[in-house]
């Protein structure tokens, strides 16, 4: 049991969100708001500052466990809780560490957001939970007001939101035939200029991203339907982004290294949203989310695969994502020349990038070339 209760420094300084405020809008249900402590004043505090909460539409139904035992057992009974508002120290001193792996190895869910909050912030240092967990946001008792616990908790919901049309699409296209593979590539194009657009980057960029990696996928000696392939699941090697909170994802300054750490983790996220499907689209989509930051040299990420480890859709977007992204201008960066671009893939060769596909590349970059002009930015 913890010593420290949830405190917030003015109850009254909470406001309604919606996305759209206007008098006309109508409530259309609500989010499930799972509160895990052991101390009974949280969970009085907690419902008492969100009682008025709105978003997109919708007010708040708070469920209450006491224990890490009992919200596993909630979690197991209910598919549809949104947010995890998490104690650390309970029965045990990791009893909400142990609810965070049972929520996303145990049960597979990836997309019930997680808050943890400590009133003992030295029994599960800040770096390595944020790290070694799958959670959202970490924050000691203390530092929640209800302002703060308010901008969290938007934030959390936008992404929960984003998660399950996501989940949605998947589950939908699992069903559906061959006739209709138009209408998969229209999807999966679609969700990648969703992902671009959050991070303020315009949808033309996963257009050139897919045609040059079509463009080294038939060089490279791949076969029509493989570069094909390629092609349509590129598009998606950002959607992990959906999850990465927008004052990281669209800081305009250098990150420091924990917010580098967060960031990192869009790999992760873009892999568990797609893995499962059965779609070879989608399949593909996934190894190219989790592969494409992996270095030729071993030292990118998510894993340190080196060389030939890496799937060669990893490699082959690796080099049409870094092309393009450094030609184009960023909200922490101006565009490069293209001269500078060039000398960094020949820097580069064997070290970030496969030096076959920076061969590839080069006696390629006239077609290349041709397609950043077609598609160039507004």
């Amino acid at each position: 049991m913890e010593n420290d209760i949830l405190s917030f420094q003015d109850e009254n300084d909470f406001l309604i969100f919606d996305d759209e405020d206007t008098p006309q809008n109508k409530r259309t249900g609500s989010w499930n708001i799972l509160i895990v402590d052991d101390e009974a004043e949280v969970h009085n505090i907690s419902k008492l500052v969100l009682n008025d909460f709105e978003f997109d539409n919708k007010t708040l139904n708070f469920i209450s466990a006491y224990s890490g035992e009992e919200a596993k057992r909630i979690m197991r009974e209910n598919d549809n809780i949104a947010v995890i508002l998490l104690d650390v120290v309970m029965e045990t001193e990791d009893a909400g560490l142990r609810v965070v792996k049972y929520v996303r190895e145990e049960l597979g869910n990836d997309i019930t957001r997680i808050i943890l909050r400590t009133g003992q912030p030295g029994q599960a240092p800040e770096k390595r939970i944020v790290v070694d967990y799958d959670i959202d946001d970490y924050k000691e008792k203390t530092e929640l007001t209800s302002v703060k616990l308010f901008t969290t908790l938007v934030s959390v919901l936008r992404t929960y939101r984003n998660m399950l049309k996501i989940d949605s699409t998947n589950k939908q296209l699992q069903s559906l035939n061959v006739e209709i593979e138009n209408t998969q590539k229209e999807i999966v194009f679609t969700l990648g200029e969703v992902a671009e657009a959050r991070s303020k980057e315009t949808g033309n960029h996963v257009k050139r991203v897919a045609e040059y990696s079509y463009i080294l996928a038939k060089a490279l000696g791949l076969s029509t339907n493989e570069a094909e392939l390629i092609k349509v699941a590129s598009p998606m090697h950002d959607i992990g982004k959906l999850a990465i909170p927008d004052n990281i994802l669209n800081k305009p300054g250098k990150l420091t290294s924990d917010e580098f750490e967060l960031m990192k983790a869009h790999s992760n996220i873009g892999y568990d949203l797609l893995k499962n499907s059965n779609r070879q689209i989608f399949r593909s989509a996934a190894i190219i989310a989790l592969q494409h930051h992996e270095k030729f040299n071993g030292k990118g990420y998510p894993h340190g695969l080196k060389g030939e480890e890496i799937h060669v859709y990893g490699r082959i977007t690796a080099v049409a994502d870094v092309f393009d992204a450094l030609g184009s201008d960023r909200v922490y960066k101006k565009a490069w020349e293209l001269d500078r671009i060039l000398n960094l893939f020949k820097e580069e060769r064997g070290d970030h990038f496969d030096p076959k596909l920076v061969d590839v590349f080069f006696k390629n970059i006239d077609k290349i070339l041709i397609v950043r002009d077609r598609f160039k930015d507004v």
